[in-house]
């Protein structure tokens, strides 16, 4: 037999390359100042740093790691070629605000939203 049970057992075992979603880096422009950027991939980033419209070139300082969701959508320009992932949802609903009899503030349904087809 030339099947090796022992090799056959290290392969099952080999950790599985880990797909990353997301990348985040840290740069610095002409100016001094600082930019943070997202996207899918660690060369779309390097891309939009290469060069702009105006020849301004970006200086990537460092890839973050282990950013919360919030820091993203907060402080985070998303470059990517893809949808970005960190978009917050907006609520169906408009509401308007009403005062009731004991002077509280309610708020009450007007409409619903429109929304666009995206297709």
């Amino acid at each position: 037999m030339t099947d090796d049970p022992l090799q056959t057992a290290l392969d099952s075992i080999k950790p599985k390359p880990k797909q990353k979603y997301s990348v985040f880096a840290k740069v610095q422009n002409k100016y001094g100042e600082i930019e943070y950027l997202s996207a899918s991939t660690e060369e779309e980033i390097e891309l939009y740093c290469e060069g702009g419209v105006l020849g301004d070139e970006l200086a990537i300082e460092e890839w973050c790691l282990n950013v919360t969701p919030i820091m993203v959508i907060k402080h985070f320009k998303w470059v990517g070629n893809r949808r970005n992932p960190f978009v917050v949802a907006r609520p169906i609903y408009i509401n308007e605000e009403a005062i009731n009899n004991s002077g509280q503030i309610v708020y009450r349904s007007k409409e619903m939203r429109e929304f666009k087809e995206k297709f």
